[in-house]
C-alpha cells in the first residue's frame, strides 16, 4: 500500500503559502516555464507518476469513499491519462503562433495571434472527483507554460495527500504547488493575499459566486464549473432497453456524486410504466439485492452529505429502494416518482444516489419544467425523432450533452467541457484547457518601407472618398 497512513491534513499558513506563491512568480518572470522543452518535459514527468501511482490512487479513493476500482479508473485516472497523451502529441502545435488574414484597409502588413501563458494560477478541486477535476486543468496550465498552484478538497485526505506527494516528488515548488488544508481558510488566503493571473474552481454554485467575487477585486479571470440539475428526457420513441442501461449508469456511477449526473429523469407519460419497470429491474441486476454488499457501488463522501440527502426522500413516492445508513456513509439506489415541482428534490441539484422520474405530455410542458431548473451543466435526450431533438437543442440552454447517451461527452477531449450562466463560465478539455491558461495576444506586423499618408491628416475630401471606396 503506497497511499498516506496518516490522513490527517494541516491547514497551510499565510507565511507558507507566501513562499509558495512569491516563488512561483519569481520563477515564472525568469522565463522558465516557456519553453516547449520544459513543457512538453514536464507533461511526460506527470504522465510516468500517474502510471506508476495508479494503484495507489484507486486504493486511496477507496480509503475516502470506496469508490470502486473501475470508476476511480474510468471516472479519475483513465480519462487524464488520455488527455494527457493528447497534450503531449499536441503542445508543440497549440504553442504556434496563429497567423490570420488582414483586411485591406490595413495593407500593407500582416497579423497573428501569439499564445502566452498568463502567470501564476491556482486550481481549486473538489471531492468527487480528487483526482480528475485537479490533473486536468492542471494539463492546461502547464501545456500553457504558467506556474500552478493546487487547493485539493480536504473531504477526501487519502487522495489529496497522495496527489500532494506524488507532485512534490516530481515537480520544484517553484514550478507545482499544493495548498493543503480546509477548503473555505485556504481559499481566504489565497485569494485575499495574492493577485493570481486565473483561477480555476470546480464545486458549487454558491462557492462559485464567491470564488467570482474575489476575483473581481484584482480583475482575475475566472474560469467557473460548477453543476446544475441535468435532466435527460425520454421520449416515446426512445429504444427504452439502451436508454435505461445508459441512465442508470450515469444516474449511480459514483453513488450519484456527479455534476453531470442524471439528476432527474424527464419521462413521456406513454412509456412511463415501462421505464420504471425496466429501471428497477436494472439497478436489482447491476447492484444485486442488497447494494451494500456490491463492490461495484460506492459511498457518499462523508456522514455529512448523507444526512442532507436523506431529507430530500420525502418529496415523492418510493417506487425502489430508500434504506440507508447515515454512519456508513450509505443510500441505496432509489427510484422515486415526482408530481409536485416544488418540492425539495426538484429545487436543487441532488448529488446522491436518487433518481426523481417526472411525467411530460407535451413539448411546451417539458420545456416550462426544465426551465424550473434553467442552465443545467448537461442535458442528455433519449429520442430518435430528428425533429424533436432538434427542439431541445435550440430551445434548452446547457453547457454540453449527449443524444442517446449521458456522461460520454466528458470523455470526448476534441469537445470543450464547461457550463453556461449558474452552472459554470468558461471550459477545458484538450485544447480549450490550453486556450484558458493562455492569452492570446494578437500583434499586427505593419510594413515600414511604405508609408500610406492617406490615413493621416490634413484629411480632404479626397481622401475621404478614397477610403468610403476602399471600405466599400
Amino acid at each position: 500500500m503506497n497511499t498516506p497512513t496518516n490522513n490527517a491534513i494541516n491547514n497551510h499558513n499565510l507565511a507558507e503559502l507566501t513562499t509558495m506563491f512569491t516563488a512561483q512568480r519569481v520563477f515564472f518572470d525568469a522565463g522558465h516555464t516557456k519553453p516547449y522543452s520544459f513543457r512538453v518535459d514536464a507533461l511526460k514527468k506527470l504522465l510516468s507518476a500517474i502510471k506508476k501511482h495508479k494503484d495507489a490512487l484507486i486504493e486511496a479513493m477507496y480509503l475516502d469513499y470506496k469508490k470502486p476500482a473501475m470508476e476511480a479508473f474510468i471516472g479519475d485516472i483513465g480519462v487524464v491519462i488520455e488527455d494527457l497523451k493528447f497534450a503531449i502529441k499536441n503542445v508543440k502545435y497549440w504553442m504556434q503562433d496563429d497567423y490570420i488574414g488582414t483586411p485591406i484597409t490595413l495593407q500593407p502588413s500582416s497579423s497573428k495571434i501569439v499564445y502566452e501563458p498568463k502567470g501564476v494560477v491556482v486550481i481549486f478541486g473538489p471531492w468527487n472527483y480528487p483526482f480528475n477535476l485537479i490533473m486536468t486543468p492542471l494539463i492546461g496550465a502547464i501545456a500553457a507554460g504558467n506556474c500552478v498552484i493546487i487547493k485539493p478538497a480536504h473531504e477526501t485526505p487519502h487522495t489529496s495527500l497522495l496527489v500532494e506527494k506524488m507532485l512534490k516528488d516530481i515537480y520544484k515548488p517553484e514550478f507545482v504547488s499544493v495548498a493543503m488544508g480546509e477548503g473555505k481558510v485556504i481559499g481566504d488566503l489565497l485569494l485575499n493575499n495574492f493577485t493570481f493571473n486565473h483561477i480555476f474552481f470546480t464545486g458549487s454554485v454558491n462557492t462559485g459566486k464567491w470564488i467570482m467575487a474575489q476575483g473581481a477585486k484584482t480583475l482575475t479571470p475566472v474560469t467557473l464549473e460548477l453543476g446544475g440539475k441535468c435532466p435527460a428526457i425520454v421520449d416515446d420513441s426512445a429504444r427504452l432497453k439502451t436508454a435505461i442501461r445508459r441512465i442508470v449508469w450515469a444516474k449511480y456511477f459514483n453513488a450519484g456524486q456527479t455534476c453531470l449526473s442524471t439528476d432527474y429523469i424527464l419521462v413521456h407519460e406513454s412509456v412511463k410504466d415501462k421505464f420504471i419497470k425496466g429501471v428497477i429491474s436494472s439497478i436489482q441486476e447491476i447492484y444485486g439485492s442488497d447494494p451494500t454488499q456490491s463492490k461495484d457501488y460506492g459511498r457518499l463522501v462523508n456522514p455529512e452529505r448523507t444526512k442532507k440527502i436523506v431529507t430530500l426522500l420525502d418529496s415523492g413516492e418510493i417506487l425502489h429502494g430508500g434504506r440507508y445508513d447515515i454512519a456508513q456513509s450509505y443510500i441505496e439506489p432509489t427510484v422515486m416518482l415526482v408530481e409536485n415541482l416544488e418540492s425539495p428534490i426538484m429545487k436543487e441539484e441532488i448529488f446522491g444516489p436518487i433518481m426523481p422520474i417526472v411525467v411530460w405530455k407535451n413539448k411546451e410542458e417539458l420545456l416550462t419544467i426544465i426551465r424550473k431548473n434553467r442552465y443545467p451543466l448537461a442535458c442528455y435526450i433519449f429520442s430518435e425523432k430528428k425533429s424533436f431533438i432538434d427542439y431541445i437543442i435550440k430551445n434548452v440552454e446547457f453547457g454540453g450533452g449527449c443524444i442517446n447517451n449521458a456522461l460520454a461527452h466528458f470523455g470526448n477531449n476534441l469537445l470543450p467541457f464547461g457550463g453556461v450562466m449558474y452552472s459554470g463560465m468558461g471550459n477545458y478539455h484538450g485544447k480549450h484547457s490550453f486556450l484558458t491558461f493562455s492569452h492570446a495576444k494578437p500583434i499586427l506586423s505593419a510594413v515600414s518601407l511604405v508609408d500610406l499618408h492617406i490615413w493621416y491628416p490634413p484629411y480632404t475630401d479626397t481622401k475621404t472618398k478614397l477610403v468610403e471606396k476602399i471600405v466599400g
